[in-house]
């Protein structure tokens, strides 16, 4: 910890330590020009911030934690960048855990962010089980599930419509010609997996075109899951012109047991994604997918924490956005 003090900066700078004070602490009674002048004088000293400190005396920690499921997966990654856009600029720090899909480890992260007395805390749910979410409930720590929801807890969330999204891909590949849609879904548990099998049914509906079980099929999320899957589905001789896969993730797996099999796409086979993750544009062909705005799920999100945070809560909501389709060259 730096030894620099208050009155140090404020001897160097001119100015009294109450001033470097309301400086350091981004209070805005303070000229723009005075405060950037004893923020590089702060600098320059190698002056620290005591946060254990400052916290003692606000009772806050100017911190939020942010649990995500795979930070490797380019979704998550950029819904990051969103809550460390708004969080920083509003001084706020981010401690980052990684569940990597296991729900001990996202129960693990919860009990350490709490032991660390973040502000609040972000989170995309397994949504295997309810019992982080009672938890946090009852802790009463200001909390926003990230692309999770659980139907018989009231609390907030931003999600991307994940109806409308299935309904967009199958529509899509219905208006290129397609009756005969394989459906590679996500995990049975996930909430977002089921709505977009909704989706997905209802476009196939409004087309007059009859469901067909067989053709949905279930993955764990995984690529290498994808993979296997195709391959299989392909020696069972099941009859499908399409596929319309739960993520990007899942597409890829299914693009590459396809090419391996000597078929062509989309001359043989048409591929819709979902999420338009960085990739998808240069996959070979390139994916047609379902674009969701990453980026303002994970900036929306932080909002309404940090207005929680601060006391302006308006009660438990659901925030929905919309995506859109992204047409490419794989139907």
């Amino acid at each position: 910890m730096s030894n620099i003090t208050l009155a140090e900066i404020a001897k160097v700078a001119n100015v009294s330590t109450n001033t470097v004070s309301r400086a350091l602490n981004g209070k805005p009674d303070i000229s723009p020009k005075t405060k950037k002048r004893i923020l590089r004088i702060a600098e320059d000293l190698g002056y620290v911030l005591n946060f254990p400190a400052k916290s003692l005396r606000s009772r806050k920690t100017a911190t939020i934690g942010v649990i995500v499921t795979d930070i490797s997966n380019p979704f998550s990654a950029t819904v990051v960048k969103g809550i460390q856009d708004v969080a920083w600029s509003r001084n706020y720090n981010v401690i980052l855990c990684d569940s990597r899909g296991r729900y001990d480890r996202e129960r693990q992260s919860i009990k350490m962010l709490f032991q660390n007395r973040v502000d609040g805390l972000l989170l995309r749910p397994m949504e295997k089980k309810l019992l982080d979410i009672q938890m946090l409930h009852k802790q009463a720590i200001p909390f926003v599930l990230i692309e999770g929801y659980f139907s018989s807890v009231n609390t907030d969330s931003v999600v991307s419509d994940w109806v409308l999204g299935g309904f967009l891909a199958t529509d899509h590949l219905i208006k290129k010609g397609h009756k005969r849609i394989l459906y590679v879904n996500g995990p049975s548990y996930a909430a977002n997996a089921y709505q977009r099998f909704i989706g997905y049914k209802s476009g196939l509906r409004q087309s007059g075109i009859r469901f067909d079980e067989s053709l949905v099929k279930a993955t764990d999320g995984t690529m290498q899951y994808s993979y296997q899957l195709m391959k299989k589905t392909l020696s069972d001789k099941l009859d499908f012109t399409a596929v319309f896969a739960f993520s990007d993730y899942l597409a890829a797996g299914c693009i590459k047991a396809l090419k391996e099999s000597g078929l062509k796409i989309p001359k043989d086979v048409a591929v819709v994604g979902h999420d338009d993750i960085e990739f998808a544009a240069i996959m070979e062909p390139p994916l047609t997918t379902v674009h969701i705005p990453r980026h303002q799920l994970g900036k929306k999100a932080a909002e309404i924490l940090l207005e929680k945070i601060s006391g302006n809560y308006k009660g438990p909501r659901t925030l929905v956005i919309k995506p859109e389709l992204i047409v490419r060259e794989s139907t």
